[in-house]
């Protein structure tokens, strides 16, 4: 059966290709800061306060398309993402396979993505604002210790596995009872990844509160729901622990009749593609104060709720890590080649003991945002951003919070540039930088079109890179231009 580290690279790598990924939207990504500022549609699941003031003299928006991804990694460079991951991946040869091995040991690999298939909103500062969207997530973490990585590459050839033989046409290795054989528990100690992907449909509100000269009020909210492709969990409490579950969908092609699975009271789910195997419900609240008209400050708490998982749920159970039928890599192309590794133990839930249960319900990955911006001019705008993981650990959630601040500059009326410096999340420092065009911009429509990365330094830079982007290139404003009342109204 295959395990669950080769799991994860092989549903990373076909999400990949797949386009499921990242949290922001070009508009944000480069900029840094988005809980006071990023407006309409794409304010949703980021602070749906926001939806209460408008971004320009527009009443709708409308976005299309609107994708971005992010990998991070302390195991490979630059070069070996670029080339030998995603070009022309190199034969390793033994000596090769160590190195690789020893540069995964207890390095992170984290990657996000997001794919918004449409967002609509309407804006009125009178009745306030709605907005809705369809969207695509995916968020992965790994981090192996020294055995996890090892046998990713060495496979049998691990000094580990004291023997080798030859099963069904093929070579197989072994750990002999003499030697002793070691419990998941401990061998793959120190080792924690996580995954989650699922598909959201978000309805949005946003309205004023207070508004007059001096001061406004904005309060939102937005509910959602849920289809869950897969989720995916493995680390130890404190206590020594195992924690270990898996739901997913048929299109990740696991094979769950290998000895030592048991089915027990697993609702099956059979067939192709990314079928729904659990459902939820989630909603975000947030507030925005604005003051003197330039400076707003936003709050939020994001995916307050849960999945309840039923099809294909397992859980995994302590077992020994005795046997294993693969050779191990010969190349940095985890994502791809990590389907292939198959063996009879290995990390939960994929080992030896792995039992079908009728459902499990997990929270979602709940957070807290933060931000302060202010407008200096028409030209430049500065702010500050936090992101905070809050509840329990569970797929998706980020591991540290993560501190950012930037600025946003409109040299011209045809485009917008923004850089800022993001940190924390135990991913590192980076720069993210953005550039907006709009080949239309005028009082009756708007068009942009943007890119961004999440580190522009990752150009210039071998290790821990971060390699990302964001993008959109049907993103539309549009509705008869109003004279603004903004700053007359009295208090409410």
């Amino acid at each position: 059966m295959k395990t669950l580290l080769s799991l994860f690279f092989f549903v990373f790598f076909v999400t990949f290709l797949s386009a499921q990924t990242e949290l922001s939207s070009f508009n944000s990504t480069g900029g840094g800061y988005a809980t006071s500022s990023i407006n309409d549609y794409q304010s949703l699941g980021i602070n749906p306060a926001n939806l209460g003031w408008k971004r320009n003299d527009h009443t709708m928006n409308l976005g299309l398309f609107e994708f971005g991804f992010s990998l991070y990694s302390e195991a490979l460079t630059r070069s070996q993402i670029a080339n030998d991951l995603y070009g022309n991946p190199v034969t390793l040869d033994m000596q090769g396979k160590k190195d690789a091995a020893a540069a995964f040991t207890d390095a992170r690999m984290f990657g996000t993505a997001s794919l918004m298939w449409v967002g609509f909103s309407y804006q009125d500062e009178e009745i306030g604002g709605i907005a809705f969207s369809v969207r695509d997530r995916f968020t992965w973490h790994s981090l192996l210790n020294d055995n996890g990585a090892s046998y990713l590459f060495l496979g049998y050839n691990d000094p580990y596995f004291d023997s080798t033989a030859f099963e069904n046409g093929g070579q197989v290795g072994y750990r002999s009872r003499a030697a002793g054989v070691g419990q998941v528990s401990d061998i793959y100690k120190g080792s924690d990844y996580h995954m989650l992907m699922y598909r959201e449909f978000n309805l949005g509100y946003g309205r004023k509160v207070i508004k007059n000269d001096d001061f406004g009020w904005y309060l939102g909210i937005n509910l959602k729901y849920l289809m869950g492709q897969a989720m995916v969990r493995y680390y130890q409490k404190e206590n020594g622990e195992l924690i270990g579950n898996s739901s997913l969908s048929p299109g990740f092609a696991i094979d769950y009749s290998s000895n030592g699975i048991y089915d027990g009271q697993v609702n099956k789910l059979t067939g192709n593609g990314l079928k729904t195997v659990g459902t939820g419900f989630g909603f975000d609240i947030g507030t925005t104060l604005e003051i003197k008209q330039n400076l707003k400050i936003g709050l939020a708490v994001n995916d307050i709720g849960s999945i309840k998982w039923t099809k294909n749920v397992y859980e995994g159970r302590d077992g020994g890590v005795w046997r294993t039928d693969t050779p191990g890599l010969d190349n940095y192309n985890i994502f791809e080649e990590g389907q292939l590794i198959k063996t009879d133990n290995g990390p939960p839930p994929f080992d030896t003991t792995l039992v079908g249960i009728a459902d499990l319900k997990l929270k979602l990955p709940m957070h807290f945002r933060g931000g302060i911006s202010y407008t200096f001019n028409e030209t430049i705008e500065a702010g500050v951003d936090t992101y905070i993981p809050l509840g329990d650990k569970v797929p998706g959630t980020f591991e540290a919070p993560v501190f950012s601040f930037g600025t946003r500059i409109n040299p011209a009326k045809w485009v917008q540039l923004s850089i800022s410096v993001v940190a924390g999340g135990k991913f590192g420092t980076n720069v993210p930088f953005g550039i907006t065009f709009y080949p239309l911009k005028n009082e009756k429509n708007t068009w942009e079109i943007g890119i961004a990365s999440r580190d522009m330094i990752t150009v210039f830079r071998q290790s821990n890179p971060t390699v990302s982007y964001a993008f959109g290139f049907l993103r539309f404003s549009f509705g008869s231009k109003e004279e603004s009342t903004r700053y007359l109204e009295k208090d409410e």
